[in-house]
């Protein structure tokens, strides 16, 4: 009996052994996963072109932990001002690539950026013709 409850007392040792060490890998991940989104939501908390983090947890012993995430960036035209979403586009690809790991979605967001910014460049480009040729005297 007493052997019994040995082996007992040293399940649970090797139980608590297993969830600290998943406690401990679930705390480093936790902590690396905020330091990526914190890093995110520098560039673009004053300019608000991202939703705030959303977190997805697990539990381990009654305790929540951070184990992935998701910042969304705004990357819709700001309406009749294309300048405006240049500056955006630039910001969300500086913001998309803040994180010194950036993430197969990270990238995506800067590649989308990137295209973003291109466009509104040759807007801004196009309308200054137009307006340059409205404005062209010709001297004889």
């Amino acid at each position: 009996m007493s052997n019994s409850s040995t082996n007992s007392a040293r399940d649970t040792e090797t139980k608590s052994g297993d969830n600290s060490n998943e406690r401990k890998q679930l705390e480093l991940s936790q902590t690396q996963i905020q330091r990526h989104v914190e890093s995110h939501l520098a560039v673009t908390v004053t300019t608000q072109h991202s939703s705030p983090p959303n977190y997805q947890y697990s539990s381990l012993d009654g305790e929540l932990y951070v184990v992935s995430d998701d910042v969304v960036f705004d990357t819709s035209s700001e309406p009749n001002d294309p300048q405006a979403t240049l500056e955006k586009a630039q910001l969300i690809r500086m913001a998309s690539m803040a994180p010194t790991d950036p993430t197969p979605q990270d990238r995506k967001a800067s590649q989308q950026a990137i295209m973003m910014a291109a466009q509104e460049k040759s807007e801004i480009n196009t309308a200054s013709i137009e307006t340059l040729g409205n404005h062209v005297d010709v001297l004889v």
